[in-house]
């Protein structure tokens, strides 16, 4: 009996989890990839203001780029002067 919930354990967890991940060591980044290798998720542990946690994020490349993006054009915008009020100079 004992034999068999140690194969079924050790199967369990040899099949929870249909895709792979490397780990970049270099920057805090895990890629998961699917069965045909390309990268369908890209994980990283990141640190909640306040707090001395950090929490797995994950995003697919898609939402990475465009959050760099916002990111790139409101920079752009602040590095551009504050805001005046209409009819103030």
């Amino acid at each position: 009996m004992y034999k068999i919930a140690l194969a079924a354990a050790a199967a369990l967890l040899l099949a929870g989890c249909q895709s792979t991940t490397e780990e970049d060591m270099g920057s805090g980044y895990v890629r998961v990839v699917n069965d045909e290798g390309v990268v369908t998720h890209i994980c990283r542990n990141e640190q909640t203001v306040g707090t001395n946690f950090k929490k797995r994020v994950c995003r697919t490349p898609a939402q990475m780029k465009e959050e760099q993006e916002t990111a790139q054009r409101e920079l752009q915008r602040n590095q551009r002067g504050p805001l005046r009020p209409v009819g103030m100079n």
